[in-house]
């Protein structure tokens, strides 16, 4: 059921987002948007309270993505991002009893931004917008079982500000080079943790919160656009359960490095 929720809320996020790609009213046209797949180096790192890695889930995650972005004024901008994600990566772990396993884990997510921008330009041809927004990234972590070891499943959800600046040069009417940086501040992380397979209940943990960076550059020709990007996130050690007083979620970091290939309208 929760899965099927997900799903819906986010087919009607891209939804969304691609009705802002055809707004009617002129002065919220979308006069920068695009339609996007990607492909992403994922990996996801947990750590004890001495800092020795207890596992580390690493592979190709798939995504497709939208954007909009719309002028509401000469220098105030307003931008939407949506992506659906999933993929099956390698495991390399640990039982809850310390036995080593490998395995594969399935992700399963989405993610969608918005943030709003004030726009100036620097150069004839070139422009420096600083921003600040909003986002939420959702995603399901599913253990898979193997002979000698359990699997299970996580749903983790994160909602986060973001600030940064992002940047543009036209080099000519058909070629224009862009780029983007900031800083991620979650301001409150959970982890469902599905232990039933077991015969426990379903806990769920309060991550701790630490800020990561986020970084983007790319080119834009006719109306191919392509870019490489990175995204980190970081969580440090939630505190125990308030079920059986004593399962926690270890310090945890994801870096991700990808490519986004898609059409600009």
């Amino acid at each position: 059921m929760m899965k099927r929720l997900v799903v819906i809320v986010a087919l009607s996020m891209l939804t969304i987002t691609g009705s802002v790609i055809s707004f009617s009213t002129p002065a919220l046209a979308a006069n920068e948007s695009d339609i996007y797949l990607k492909v992403e180096s994922f990996t996801w790192k947990e750590f004890n309270d001495n800092g020795t890695q207890l596992l580390k889930e690493s592979g190709p995650i798939y995504g497709l993505g939208a954007s909009a972005k719309s002028d509401i004024s000469k220098t105030m901008t307003l931008k939407f991002k949506g992506e659906l994600f999933g993929g099956s990566i390698d495991y390399d772990g640990q039982t809850q009893a310390g036995t080593p396993a490998k395995t594969d884990t399935e992700y399963f997510g989405f993610k969608m931004e918005g943030d709003a921008g004030w726009k100036f330009m620097v150069a004839e041809k070139s422009s420096l917008e600083p921003f600040a927004g909003l986002g939420w990234r959702w995603w399901n972590r599913d253990i898979q079982s193997t002979a000698t070891a359990i699997g299970y499943e996580e749903r983790w959800s994160t909602i986060y500000a973001r600030l940064g600046i992002r940047g543009d040069h036209a080099f000519s009417n058909q070629l224009k080079g862009f780029t983007e940086a900031g800083v991620k501040l979650p301001i409150y992380t959970e982890n469902e943790i599905d232990w039933t397979v077991f015969g426990l209940d379903t806990i769920t943990l309060e991550p701790g919160n630490e800020a990561s960076v986020f970084a983007e550059v790319g080119v834009k020709w006719a109306m191919l656009k392509v870019s490489v990007f990175y995204e980190g996130m970081r969580f440090s050690k939630s505190d125990l359960d308030d079920v059986y007083n004593a399962i926690y979620q270890p310090e945890s970091k994801a870096d991700i490095y990808g490519v986004n290939v898609g059409m600009a309208f």
